[in-house]
């Protein structure tokens, strides 16, 4: 290691001529450890990616010719520091890192300041393709695979597996979405008017609307598909709309500023992540009754998801990933992943996590991927503005070449 050190250091003494090679999107993937160094994303630190680093190094952001992946220490100059960096990667090879089912997923990432929904490969993590929307909130996927929904400030869309417009409902502002169980329905909250609009997916037209707290942030809908729950930042309440009638049949008081709901599978719990308050409040859906918390370390918390088979809660706390045991309302784990954390997307797997994560001080916001069996950070995705909402689409298996 030394000696490829040396000659690395030699060759870029005499500063070679590079080629013409630019990064191909603004959204870039940077792995943990030592692969932080794989430009190319081929699994091998090699003379390739020190070309490329010659290629923009003594350029910053400003620059034509800058490349944030070479920016190894995220401070918008790529200099000696990084290649200080890149040199004692310089010869480390390993192979991608694969969702342990070998299941493939279409990853959507929506980001409110770009004004786009961003879709990756989550194999490469490359992105294959760039849909442009006003503001997107929200994106969801139905459970056939075969639908895309996106929430924006304009409308509430429908799209096909090749990101093409079925139908467009207009909305007055952008808000979060639930989906009901046989996915005939779409719940929107409309955070400026105040209310939750009821959607029908098969003609694409919005059926009723009814009144909910002072800006609605979050719905979700009970598994049974009977009860709806609306969060308010204002209000900082919990409404409970009954779906058969579209009628608000209780008012939950949680007595800080509700981020996002989430349901245990069997219906008989919901977990709220308080904005302002440590805590993770817990309600009994068939009372409609706050029966408990889970105290946190952090002073506040906003992404969370269950794991597939409900028995975990993931939460992103303040910059850490928490693991919560939902039988016994304790935590199990605590990853530091960034400075701050915000949405998280749970792969249909159970296998990754990917938060929306802001480091203040190398190389700001973007997505950390963390393998939630080894409890390790895998990467980064970096380029991203203000990651909002995280989904996942199961795709088909690739065909098998006969021998």
């Amino acid at each position: 290691m030394r000696k490829c050190y040396c000659i690395l250091l030699g060759i870029f003494t005499f500063v070679l001529a590079g080629r013409e090679l630019q990064a191909n999107t603004r959204i870039f993937w940077m792995a943990e450890g030592p692969l932080i160094a794989d430009f190319d994303g081929n699994g091998r630190v090699d003379f390739a990616d020190f070309l490329l680093f010659l290629n923009s190094f003594n350029t910053q952001a400003d620059d034509s010719n800058y490349d944030p992946r070479l920016d190894i220490n995220g401070d918008g100059i790529i200099n000696f520091s990084d290649f200080l960096s890149f040199a004692s990667s310089y010869g480390y090879a390993q192979a991608p890192v694969a969702p342990t089912s070998g299941a493939r997923y279409a990853i959507y990432v929506a980001d409110t300041d770009d004004s786009s929904v961003s879709v990756l490969a989550s194999e490469s993590h490359l992105m294959f393709d760039y849909l442009p929307f006003r503001l997107p909130e929200s994106v969801l996927i139905s459970a056939d695979q075969q639908r895309i929904y996106v929430a924006e400030d304009f409308g509430f869309f429908t799209l096909d597996t090749r990101h093409e417009v079925i139908f467009r409902v207009p909305v007055e502002s952008r808000g979060s979405v639930a989906l009901s169980p046989d996915g005939t329905r779409a719940y929107v909250t409309d955070r400026f008017a105040n209310r939750l609009r009821v959607i029908d997916l098969i003609q694409g037209v919005t059926l009723d609307s009814v009144g909910v707290g002072l800006r609605p942030m979050d719905v979700a809908i009970t598994p049974d598909g009977r009860k709806l729950y609306v969060a308010s930042q204002v209000d900082e309440n919990i409404t409970v709309v009954d779906v058969a009638s579209t009628r608000v049949i209780a008012t939950i008081v949680i007595g800080a500023t509700p981020g996002v709901i989430r349901f245990a599978p069997n219906g008989q719990r919901a977990y709220v992540t308080n904005l302002n308050r440590g805590v993770i409040t817990v309600i009994d859906v068939n009372t409609d009754r706050v029966v408990g918390a889970v105290q946190l370390d952090q002073d506040r918390a906003f992404g969370a998801q269950l794991s597939p088979d409900g028995s975990v809660l993931y939460v992103a706390a303040e910059g850490s990933l928490l693991a919560i045991d939902v039988q016994r309302n304790l935590i199990q784990r605590s990853l530091k992943v960034a400075d701050e954390t915000s949405v998280l997307g749970i792969m249909p797997d159970g296998s990754r996590a990917y938060i929306g994560s802001l480091d203040f001080f190398s190389g700001g916001p973007g997505i950390t991927v963390v393998d939630l069996n080894t409890w390790q950070v895998l990467g980064r995705l970096r380029g991203f503005f203000f990651p909002r909402y995280i989904s996942f689409r199961t795709l088909p298996a690739e065909p098998v070449n006969a021998q």
